[in-house]
């Protein structure tokens, strides 16, 4: 199979490196707050993994990175002026359930971005329950279009050829899975890249007890997994 995700401009280690950093800045944060409920821990995770990833790229004039308003949760956009290559970070449980969706009555962000790599094919071993050809509602199919809109507004451009999910998972505050994904309009995985082999095991991660687990090799290694039976069964395992 042709090779599509390798050639991207991003650095893995120090994208990785960044998103460590972030839930190293998260913890020290969430920890020194002596707060009772704790309900601000999961978006105090991402604040800080998009500042420590904006930091790394918002002085390099091949990138251009922003934030996308998306009404309670803000998301942070990079995109590859060279590649034309559009980038966002997610969760792996959130991808899964956008992956696995029942209806498609109601158009989600990363529909909008999937539309972008309309040129990769459908995969003709995969059986999706919804109609290739018109999977999203009238209404549905304008939010995607509208929302794209304005992408390439925030962007400042009208070239963008790809989009990349980078896909994390984490325990507590210490980054277990990194896997870059191709996904397709159809909302399969076309092609994924693991990149965990670079996740940095000196990040460590301190528990409700105090005490420091260290994250062990065999725990940052997982394939993902596709049933081809049934699309909506599809996902990263």
């Amino acid at each position: 199979m042709e090779v599509f995700i390798l050639e991207i401009g991003i650095d893995k280690k120090v994208i990785i490196s960044a998103i460590q950093r972030g839930l190293s800045n998260a913890q020290t944060e969430i920890y020194n707050s002596n707060t009772i409920t704790e309900n601000r821990k999961h978006m105090e995770k991402w604040d800080k993994i998009h500042t420590c990833v904006y930091d790394l790229f918002y002085e390099n004039d091949r990138f251009t990175i922003t934030p996308l308003d998306r009404g309670l949760f803000k998301l942070l956009m990079i995109f590859d002026n060279k590649e034309h290559t559009l980038f966002t970070i997610i969760k792996k449980d959130n991808f899964n359930k956008l992956l696995n969706r029942k209806t498609l009555s109601k158009a989600h962000y990363i529909d909008s971005m999937f539309d972008y790599n309309y040129l990769y094919q459908k995969n003709p071993m995969q059986i999706s329950i919804f109609d290739a050809e018109n999977m999203f509602s009238e209404g549905a199919e304008r939010q995607i279009k509208d929302l794209q809109t304005t992408i390439e507004n925030l962007l400042l451009t009208d070239s963008i050829k790809k989009y990349i999910t980078i896909v994390v998972d984490f325990k507590g505050f210490t980054l277990t899975e990194v896997h870059a994904v191709l996904g397709s309009k159809w909302l399969e995985i076309i092609e994924t890249d693991d990149w965990s082999e670079y996740i940095n095991p000196s990040f460590d991660d301190i528990e409700d007890n105090g005490k420091r687990d260290y994250v062990q090799s065999s725990d940052l290694k997982s394939k993902i997994s596709i049933k081809p039976s049934v699309r909506k069964q599809q996902e990263m395992g």
